[in-house]
């Protein structure tokens, strides 16, 4: 058996210690945001609260996108995805995606079910099944189970797609009240964590090692075609929203709490996207050393 070179076991190294990383910080958020009445009155004031009364065309804009969100939804997806590495002639890429993303969203089930949230601000009543947001893992979970699939050449495109369309999510599920900021930012987490784990496992195992069996050229250009094809679904379906969403900035004017919660939302969408995309790449660019190494 073929021992893992050590540029390839320091990238597995790296994913593993993200996951790892996410799952903590999925745990600080909710302790803070759900268990200290300073974590939830931050939370509640940065609520968007938009009305179909006030803002009828930003409402309904960003209900559209999340109608994209359903079980249906994340099967036709997550099939899509998968037939991605398996055209690419992946297929443990395409157990690991799907893995990645049944692992995620039943952990955020889990937890929903599991985990009420206590009114310390008020003393009202107990709130059921709050963190993390449902809508907002399923949408991460898709865009990183689309970043570990997808050849090096498409990586940072389907990642690009795929984040943007998770921060909409994000950003759509405060603006019309259905969750606060940490209930996003806890589903992007738990997402990332499992995403991390599967790909350290797959990098550790030598998934994708030019010096292991090689892809077939007609196999990469078809992994890579699948690919542009998900990812501009992904980005159709933002770009449709987004374009429709004309007076959401005046919303963010009115709504200063929001604004910067929808900043943070994004950008800690981007920045947990990034790194994952940067952890794969360099997995990826290690083959050329492997590959090295073997001869």
């Amino acid at each position: 058996m073929a021992r893992t070179p050590a540029p390839r076991r320091s990238a597995a190294a790296a994913l593993a210690s993200l996951s790892i990383l996410a799952a903590v910080a999925t745990a600080a958020a909710f302790a803070l945001a759900v268990h200290t009445s300073a974590g939830q009155r931050l939370d509640d004031a940065a609520r968007g609260d938009v009305s179909l009364s006030a803002a009828p065309r930003a409402y309904a804009a960003t209900e559209r996108l999340l109608e994209t969100i359903s079980v249906s939804s994340l099967a036709l997806f997550g099939l899509g995805i998968m037939g991605v590495a398996l055209l690419r002639g992946r297929p443990a890429l395409a157990v690991g995606a799907g893995v990645a993303v049944l692992g995620a969203n039943l952990t955020t089930q889990a937890m929903k079910a599991r985990f009420d949230r206590p009114d310390l601000v008020d003393g009202g009543r107990t709130i059921d099944g709050a963190f993390p947001s449902g809508h907002v893992t399923v949408a991460m979970s898709l865009a990183l189970a689309l970043i570990l699939v997808v050849p090096p050449a498409a990586r940072w495109t389907a990642a690009l797609a795929g984040c943007l369309y998770a921060a909409g999510v994000g950003i759509a599920v405060i603006a019309l009240d259905w969750h606060r900021p940490s209930e996003a930012v806890g589903a992007y987490l738990v997402a990332t964590a499992w995403t991390a784990a599967v790909a350290a496992v797959l990098v550790a195992a030598g998934e994708g090692r030019r010096g292991g069996r090689p892809e077939h050229p007609g196999a990469g250009r078809a992994g890579a075609i699948a690919a542009a094809v998900a990812a501009i679904a992904f980005a159709a379906v933002v770009g449709t929203s987004a374009a429709r969403r004309l007076d959401v900035v005046r919303i963010a004017d009115d709504r200063t709490a929001f604004a910067v919660a929808a900043v943070v939302v994004a950008a800690s969408c981007g920045a947990l996207g990034t790194t994952v995309t940067r952890l794969l790449q360099r997995a990826d660019s290690d083959n050329g050393a492997d590959r090295a190494a073997d001869r």
